[in-house]
Formats: C-alpha cells, structure tokens, sequence
C-alpha cells in the first residue's frame, strides 16, 4: 500500500468540496493553531479505519446542543424523523457530563451541532466556555445563522469559539427559496456583525467558514464563491444528496464507512445513535446517561456496527441501507475565476431547487 493511500479520504469529507484557493486553505489551518495536536488528530482520523483499528477513544464528538429548528429546510433529513425527536435541548449539567469525561480522555475537537440548531439552546455560550476551560483544543458548530445577533455574536468571539460554519444556500432569492423565513440580506449582516467584531477584537477566532448545496449555486459558483471569498475564511460547496429519500441512486457495492472508527455521536438527551446519519435513531447504540463513552465505544453494539462493514455487509444496517454517503460518486470541473477545480458529486442525488415551492 502506497503511503498516501492511508489518507484517503471517505465520500463524507469528499462531498465537501473547498472552493478556496489553497494558499488560504492553509492559512486557515494554522489560524486554528496547535498544528502538532491537528496533526495528531488527522493522522487518528485517517489512518485508523484504513486499518480497521479501533482507537482507544474517538478523537471527535459531536455534541448536540440542540435538536429543535426554527428552519424547514427542504433538503434536510429532519422531515424524515418520528415528531417525538424534532424538540429539544440539551442540558447543561448533561452537557457537563460529557465534556468532563472526554477532557480526561485527551478529545481534540467536539461540534455542537447535529440535527438541529445550536443557536436555540439558550445555554450555547456557556457550552463554549466550559468546554474551552477543560482543555478541548477545538470546539466549533454548524448554524443557519438566523438566531445571530450583536449581543449573541459578541459573546461568542469573548467565549473562545474556534470557527463557526454556515449554512448559506445560494444566494438572493435561491437562498430565500430554501432558507424561508430568513432572507439573504439579514444572514449577510449577520455574519459580517461577527466578522466585524472578532476583527475589531484583534481575533483569528472564530475562524468563518460558508457553506452551500451544489444545486443552489450549480447556474453561478463563481459568483457564489466570489460574493463569499472577501468574508469567510473558507468557503465550501457541499454534493447534493437525497438524504432520507428512497431513491435508486448507484451505491458502492462493498462501502466502507470510516465513521465508526473515527467519531461518536451524542444526541440531546444523551441518546447515541450509529452515527451522524442516523437522525432517526434506527440504530441506538448506547445513552451516556447510563454508561460512560468509552464503555458504548467499546460496547458490543459498537463492534456489531463495525463487523458488518468490515465483512461488507453494510446495507444489512437500516440506517447504512438509506445513507447517501454509500453513493457513487463523480467527478466535475467548475470555473471559479481564473481557475477551474475539480468538485465531487453524487450520482443520481441532484438536488431541483425549482421543485421548491414559494408558498412553503
């Protein structure tokens, strides 16, 4: 096996294609700092599911601080959950819990982000701070952006919040389309108030990233990538996916998901499902209310999940059965100015924004 084969990279962090140059891609990894500790945590990430090799704890947790949403975003696979699983918060003594138990166990990152909207918990400030003040080198979540304001945003930067990524789908009336009732000039300000303010402050962090779907921006990635380029520190496009739709997209034949491997997941109420696909919990491996992380990591329900991929038997898993992840992917060349990249795409996952209702 040739080296760099142990860096391949899985369709989850394929499908996120960086449109940003690469000279500021690296800027952006050291503004994150601690480059050893990144390194480490890469290498981890990487190399042990090339091997199959179960580390001794994850090296990220997601952490969901919120599994409510003010947005009914079209694309999400929320509109595929039971309504018992679309409301709530985590708490913060819950929150606690968690943190002081992979702080001990050395975590490099955590996101506060899942299904829903981190910005709704009303003790999200506090969850970064307390999780800055155990040690954890990367602390970061994924928002809509519309709960954003000066106080909020403020409190954000002064909390140590190492970067902050948004979802921001097309722009003008294609994001209004998708991102109703939020409108493109209110995210625009919202994400320049802490923009201003962490550069006012004299801040690399939060690091900005910006995010969108290809099928929002496939008629003007240039002027996407162009509006966004001067603002964030990255800007992403993301493949289109037919999340939660039985649709009959081409999968990989014998799929190799890294997540098990790699991450775990922790829902709101404590609830571990498969992983961040899962939004349904279809397949619950565990609740940190009764166990440790480390006991469900190592659990029996754990090493079912990574059995059946390592004996190709992936699809014999529900939530695996409908991922989008598993699908075949393509190749595609874009010009963004004076250069053409190349994206990753999922075959037969195209996203319509014209499908899209305006009365939604």
């Amino acid at each position: 096996m040739k080296f760099f084969n142990l860096f391949k990279l899985s369709h989850r962090e394929l499908d996120y294609n960086r449109l940003t140059s690469q000279l500021k891609a690296m800027t952006f990894i050291l503004k994150r700092g601690n480059i050893h500790g990144q390194f480490v945590d890469r290498l981890k990430w990487h190399v042990a599911p090339r091997f199959f090799y179960v580390v001794s704890f994850p090296t990220h947790v997601d952490i969901e601080a919120a599994v409510s949403c003010q947005l009914k975003c079209p694309m999400c696979l929320r509109h595929t959950m039971p309504s018992q699983l679309m409301h709530g918060v985590m708490d913060f003594e819950l929150f606690k819990k968690i943190v002081d138990e992979i702080s001990k166990e050395k975590v490099y990152s955590i996101k506060l982000s899942w299904r829903g909207e981190p910005l709704l918990n009303p003790n999200i400030v506090r969850m970064v701070e307390y999780a800055k003040k155990k040690g954890i080198k990367d602390v970061a979540f994924l928002t809509n952006g519309e709960r954003l304001n000066q106080d909020l945003a403020e409190a954000l930067v002064d909390a140590g919040l190492d970067w902050i990524s948004f979802s921001i789908d097309g722009l003008n009336e294609n994001y209004e389309k998708i991102r109703f009732p939020e409108t493109f000039e209110n995210i625009v300000k919202k994400v320049m108030i802490l923009k201003k303010y962490r550069d006012k402050k004299n801040r690399k962090k939060p690091l900005i990233r910006v995010q969108t779907i290809w099928g929002a921006i496939k008629n003007y990635p240039e002027t996407y990538f162009q509006f966004w380029e001067n603002i964030a520190d990255k800007v992403y496009v993301i493949a289109d996916q037919a999340r939660g739709d039985i649709v009959d997209f081409p999968r990989v034949k014998n799929y190799i998901c890294s997540e098990p491997w790699q991450r775990i997941v922790v829902g709101w109420n404590g609830i571990i499902p498969q992983c961040i696909t899962d939004y349904s919990e279809v397949n619950v491996l565990g609740d940190v209310k009764k166990e440790t992380l480390r006991e469900i990591w190592h659990g029996k329900k754990f090493k079912q999940l990574r059995m059946s991929i390592k004996e190709g038997k992936i699809y014999d898993n529900k939530a695996c059965s409908v991922c989008h992840d598993t699908g075949v992917m393509y190749e595609k060349k874009v010009d963004i100015g004076k250069k053409v990249i190349k994206i990753n795409l999922y075959r037969g996952q195209e996203f319509d924004i014209a499908k899209i209702s305006d009365k939604r």
